[in-house]
């Protein structure tokens, strides 16, 4: 719809040499009319539907001043390839692994400048200057060369090219310790949790649907029953220890008592009944765990006495 607005324009004033006693007189100015549009909107629209020309129109833009010529997502904002939060046009690190923490330009951090990557260094924190190896540890830190700095190795004598896990250890599915107990003890001796700890690092890591099956055993000496009891109690005594100090999920260590059953060696020798007082960690489907196997000492196995018959 179209209305007509008036201009005024003032053409000409005539001001004629004024003779002594006259008027002036004013010569009339002429009056011209020009139609114009009052709405401009559809014109307009059609001028500036893309105003930062990223191929987004504008009223679906989320970002109306993307960079001309780098790409935009449906959002019409530009894109961040690695998801870092660092858009592509200004991330000088563009293949960064999700979820590792990046500065300004989209790069991983090397906070004690060791020039090992922070997602890599497994020496955090090493004093400036110290010659490091590839795994940001002291160069003479690592002497099998496994990765595990010596100070957290458990198996500080892998052969070269060995797998390891987070203890520096071969992983492995099954592992006997045989650490000693006091007689008819099921407490774990201080001087005996370096072994354990030797002997659990050593197991492979859980994986989907995988549980630990940890059994207890003993020698010949005293009576069946009270081996049994024992056997439960050391095995009881040894889950808590991997809950505690290994940061095991209890729902996924079973535990089973065998008594003196099974020996691996004579119960004639001091040496052999030895090998014989021994906790065995197994790894293995949970859908393989033996009937008999509980979460939780079961209550006729508790308060052991080595004197009972």
């Amino acid at each position: 719809m179209k209305q007509t607005s008036i201009l005024a324009l003032y053409v000409l004033f005539s001001f004629p040499t004024l003779a002594s006693g006259s008027e002036p007189k004013e010569t009339p100015y002429a009056i011209e009319t020009i139609e114009q549009s009052a709405d401009d909107s559809e014109q307009i629209s059609t001028l500036y539907k893309d105003l930062d020309q990223d191929g987004i129109p504008d009223q679906q833009d989320q970002c109306l001043n993307s960079k001309l010529g780098y790409k935009v997502n449906e959002l019409g904002c530009e894109l961040d390839s690695d998801e870092d939060g660092i858009f592509d046009s200004t991330d000088q690190c563009p293949n960064t692994p999700k979820g590792v923490k990046v500065n300004f330009l989209g790069c991983e951090g090397d906070n004690d400048k060791d020039l090992v990557l922070d997602s890599q260094d497994k020496c955090p924190g090493t004093p400036l200057g110290t010659k490091v190896n590839a795994f940001g540890c002291k160069a003479d830190n690592d002497l099998d060369k496994d990765g595990v700095p010596n100070q957290e190795d458990q198996c500080p004598d892998t052969p070269a090219g060995a797998t390891v896990n987070r203890y520096g250890c071969v992983p492995q599915a099954i592992v006997t310790t045989n650490i000693v107990f006091n007689t008819g003890s099921y407490q774990i001796r201080a001087d005996q949790k370096p072994l354990l700890e030797k002997n659990i690092s050593q197991l492979k890591n859980l994986q989907a649907g995988e549980v630990v099956l940890l059994t207890g055993f003993t020698d010949t000496q005293g009576s069946e029953h009270s081996n049994l009891k024992l056997s439960w109690n050391r095995a009881n005594s040894a889950k808590d220890y991997m809950v505690k100090n290994f940061n095991y999920d209890s729902n996924k260590i079973f535990i089973n008592g065998l008594g003196e059953s099974h020996p691996v060696a004579s119960n004639d020798t001091p040496e052999g009944r030895q090998k014989n007082r021994r906790i065995e960690f197994k790894i293995m489907d949970k859908s393989l765990i033996p009937k008999a196997a509980k979460l939780e000492i079961p209550e006729k196995m508790k308060h052991y006495n080595r004197y009972q018959q």
